[in-house]
């Protein structure tokens, strides 16, 4: 492992920004290729990314200063990777079920009404969001921009749109809770 890796896991441990950056510019396309290898959508990838580095910043306490730290978020990565696989999966053979049920399978009219709620409600909770996040937050799902080309076209880091993102899909996932 190199020294400078070394010092870099100390200072993130330490809870440095700057040194979560630096790991993150590192590694991040390493996951983003991985979960690519494996995931048919780039927005699965791109969310493996963000809870890699996530489950990073949260966990950097237990982190092995003298281990590399490659094995280390690779190992979560494959793990979510993993995990989103089984998911798909389960999807997949729940769709196949129910289309196979009836040969002219359409959509009730419940299953639009709820399906309208719910966008209405996300389309709310986005628009709760900061101007600047709901924006970042917009391109990459929305208009299906990668983090390289929101950070290109709005001037800023790939590490500031993985926050952005990070933080808008936890207002989400916990606002969707609450109200469900």
């Amino acid at each position: 492992m190199e020294k400078g890796e070394q010092e870099l896991i100390r200072q993130l441990k330490q809870g440095d920004e700057k040194a979560f950056n630096n790991l993150f510019y590192h590694y991040h396309a390493r996951v983003y290729n991985l979960a690519k290898r494996f995931l048919q959508y780039k927005e699965d990838a791109e969310e493996i990314v963000q809870i890699v580095f996530t489950a990073l910043w949260e966990n950097r306490q237990q982190i092995d200063e003298d281990q590399p730290l490659a094995g280390y978020i690779l190992t979560i990565a494959r793990h979510w990777i993993y995990n989103t696989l089984k998911k798909n999966v389960y999807r997949q053979g729940y769709i196949d079920y129910i289309t196979g049920q009836n040969d002219s399978f359409n959509f009730k009219t419940e299953d639009i009404v709820l399906y309208n709620e719910l966008n209405m409600l996300l389309n709310q909770l986005i628009s709760n969001l900061p101007p600047k996040r709901s924006h970042i937050f917009k391109l990459s799902r929305i208009d299906g921009l990668s983090y390289r080309e929101i950070a290109d076209q709005l001037s800023i880091s790939e590490s500031t749109v993985n926050t952005q993102i990070t933080k808008s899909l936890d207002f989400i996932r916990k606002n969707i809770k609450v109200l469900y």
